[in-house]
């Protein structure tokens, strides 16, 4: 099958630019053996402060295939949106701070149920050892969709907030993608060529070579029969959805649409940004907008 070479614009934000006073982090590396997998290990990242933390945030990478370890945004930025806590980052399957090229096992192993396996073991594994008081978690793009379904896995978490992770169907938002990022001349034969690959991947029984856009069978399998809606509804624990109008990425019409079928919106806000767009800024913005910052943080302090 052809490969479907679409490039996702679901990497994780580049925010720079926002000060708030807080001790630097200090990150120490450690590894789990995965469950029931004695030749596979999760590596994670703690990272903590000056003072001693009572509370641990959790913040959920995009679908780029690089270290977490490795993102300014997520070591050194997304941390002050709760600043009395400890940080987690949990790697990607086969990944570490040395990865240069997308390794093939990432291919072959990263799907989002292997996250939120891999989150799941990690948390179990910290409430254990650390006994932390209070977990939250962050995620945007994918992470968002990581981040739902981490919420539904997961009870002990206190609060989560997801921002820009598109409806309740992620072809929808592949092709909305599509109708933004793709010249009008060739826009028709694009969505065309990604209907026939979403179509291959939804109806197949067994797996099968798939690289395109640095993710294999399993991620996309789970990412095209994923339906968020239903994710959302079985989760439990507070959930703050943040959308923006302007996001060229995931469908914002279809985010909202998402919302308002929800059978429930017990424990669930949702928070519209007209002016931004994908990573949370203005246009022509050089970093996150510091109104998306401070509802982020003044939410979380709520819970």
């Amino acid at each position: 099958m052809r490969s479907f070479n679409l490039l996702l614009v679901f990497t994780f934000l580049t925010l720079s630019g926002y000060s708030v006073a807080a001790s630097k982090l200090t990150f120490e590396t450690e590894t789990l053996q995965r469950q029931l997998m004695p030749d596979s290990r999760i590596t994670y990242h703690l990272g903590s402060r000056a003072k001693p933390a009572n509370n641990l945030l959790l913040i959920l990478q995009g679908s780029d295939c690089r270290s977490s370890l490795t993102n300014h945004s997520i070591k050194e930025v997304l941390p002050k949106v709760r600043l009395d806590a400890d940080v987690l980052l949990i790697e990607k399957w086969g990944l570490t701070p040395e990865t240069n090229e997308c390794p093939q096992t990432y291919i072959d192993n990263d799907s989002p149920s292997q996250r939120v396996n891999d989150a799941r073991q990690v948390l179990e594994h910290l409430n254990e050892t650390k006994s932390y008081q209070s977990v939250y978690v962050l995620g945007g793009s994918e992470g968002a969709v990581i981040a739902v379904m981490l919420r539904e896995a997961f009870p002990g978490i206190s609060a989560t907030i997801a921002f820009n992770g598109g409806g309740n169907s992620f072809q929808n938002d592949i092709e909305h993608n599509i109708k933004a990022s793709t010249p009008a001349e060739v826009r028709a034969s694009v969505l065309a060529e990604f209907h026939e690959f979403a179509k291959q991947i939804k109806t197949s029984n067994e797996p099968f070579s798939v690289n395109s856009s640095q993710h294999g069978y399993k991620w996309w399998k789970e990412m095209l029969t994923l339906e968020q809606t239903k994710v959302i509804e079985r989760g439990k624990t507070p959930l703050l959805i943040i959308q923006s109008r302007q996001d060229a990425s995931v469908d914002p019409e279809q985010t909202q649409v998402m919302i308002e079928n929800l059978s429930s919106t017990e424990n669930v806000d949702y928070q519209y940004f007209e002016e931004l767009n994908h990573g949370l800024r203005k246009e022509n913005g050089d970093s996150i907008d510091d109104s998306a910052l401070a509802a982020m943080r003044g939410w979380f302090q709520k819970h």
